[in-house]
């Protein structure tokens, strides 16, 4: 299995640098991180030792570009009919799912890669505190991770990258700006309950929590669970698909 999965992981991360997929990408990526940090962010202007400004715009720059990511993995097999030939070949579905959402979580952790030098210069001319940024890192990953695997459920089931990217998009954003908080509301559960169930299923209250040093097991668990739970849904669909 561990052969196979590595075919598909890179067979699928050369298709993104072959073509000019992940070059877009990564460019907006770099483009948009530095311009919401410095003149949106007010890096200059604001405590920056934890680089708040350059994590802060983090989710909904990746609800945007994460879908562009993860489009065309499933979609585009059933676009040009390559879904069924795939489904045939001696490969176990699981490593057929994970090696497609490793190649996307591959090209997030490259997009991250490239703000490096941003951390580099804080520690050079700045008061800089590297344990928060490791942990801004960290919730950039982990999220980067859940939307990979977001992005890949929803292309399992179009049969156009476009149209794959719309719902990504949508739902990316929906998950990055809600807070839940009238579904939980319409529960009727205590007061104290109600707070601590709101606080459980914001991903925005996760994210912040661990770039701001919150590196606790709930948090984690979080990103965790969304990731398992998409990648589960990503599995039924194919095999739905496939049957």
């Amino acid at each position: 299995m561990t052969k196979q999965l590595a075919v598909i992981f890179k067979k699928e991360t050369l298709s993104f640098f072959e073509g000019v997929q992940a070059w877009v990408v990564l460019s907006v990526y770099i483009l948009a991180s530095m311009f919401t940090t410095f003149f949106v962010g007010g890096f200059f202007s604001i405590n920056n030792t934890g680089l708040f400004s350059f994590f802060y715009f983090q989710p909904y720059i990746m609800a945007f570009l994460i879908p562009a990511v993860t489009m065309r993995l499933w979609a585009e097999e059933r676009k040009n009919g390559t879904l069924e030939f795939l489904l045939t070949q001696p490969i176990p579905l699981s490593s057929i799912i994970i090696g497609k959402f490793l190649a996307a979580w591959f090209l997030c952790l490259c997009m991250l890669l490239l703000t490096a030098p941003l951390w580099i210069y804080m520690n050079v001319y700045f008061e800089t505190d590297n344990l928060n940024i490791f942990s801004g890192y960290l919730a950039c990953l982990l999220l980067s991770g859940s939307f990979c695997a977001v992005g890949c459920f929803i292309s399992s089931f179009c049969s156009s990258p476009a149209v794959s990217y719309l719902w990504g998009l949508i739902i990316t954003l929906f998950l990055s700006v809600h807070n839940f908080s009238g579904v939980v509301k319409a529960l009727h559960l205590p007061l104290t309950l109600e707070n601590k169930l709101s606080n459980i299923v914001n991903l925005n209250s996760h994210f912040y929590d661990i770039i701001s040093g919150q590196i606790s097991l709930d948090n984690i668990l979080f990103f965790v669970l969304l990731t398992l739970i998409s990648l589960s849904l990503n599995m039924a669909s194919i095999e739905f698909k496939k049957n």
